[in-house]
């Protein structure tokens, strides 16, 4: 492994890692509740996480736009899941893009890919992406400090 693929592989798993301590004891209600009715709550957010960690990341480093994880079904996006399933996804997710990350060597970051309408270097892509998994995983630790400071004035909140 590539001093580069070593570092990326690090933060990913810094990220994954975090996602879990952020889910950690999260409720069904938890995991259904928005502070207003247009954001995201935290299953919609595991559910696209799920996604990226078994679809576009895993493009991205295979370099193959059309890969999905055997039996993947395509509607998964329009499902609703539980937290266990998706964390499920998420680390079966997480070990193809770990492993994926080892294999990466110098050139392979450095390639141009087709990505986003266009070419990028295959790292632009890798980058994104898991800055977007530390992305998210704020969201949900953002909605569970509401959580918790509605508790605060309400004990019955969301039980």
């Amino acid at each position: 492994m590539t001093e580069k693929g070593e570092v990326l592989k690090e933060m990913a798993e810094y990220a994954f890692g975090s996602i879990e301590s952020a889910c950690e004891g999260l409720t069904e209600k938890e995991l259904d509740w928005r502070p207003v009715p247009e954001s995201n709550n935290a299953r919609w957010i595991l559910n696209h996480l799920a996604r990226l960690t078994n679809q576009s990341l895993p493009r991205i480093i295979k370099g193959d736009q059309s890969y999905n994880p055997e039996g993947w079904p395509e509607d998964y996006r329009d499902q609703t899941y539980t937290m266990e399933k998706m964390m499920a996804d998420i680390n079966a997710g997480k070990g193809t893009v770990l492993e994926g990350l080892e294999k990466l060597t110098s050139a392979d970051l450095e390639a141009e890919i087709p990505l986003w309408r266009g070419t990028r270097q295959r790292k632009v892509g890798v980058y994104a992406y898991i800055g977007e998994l530390i992305n998210h995983k704020g969201q949900i630790a953002m909605l569970r400090g509401n959580i918790k400071r509605r508790r605060e004035k309400d004990p019955d909140f969301l039980k």
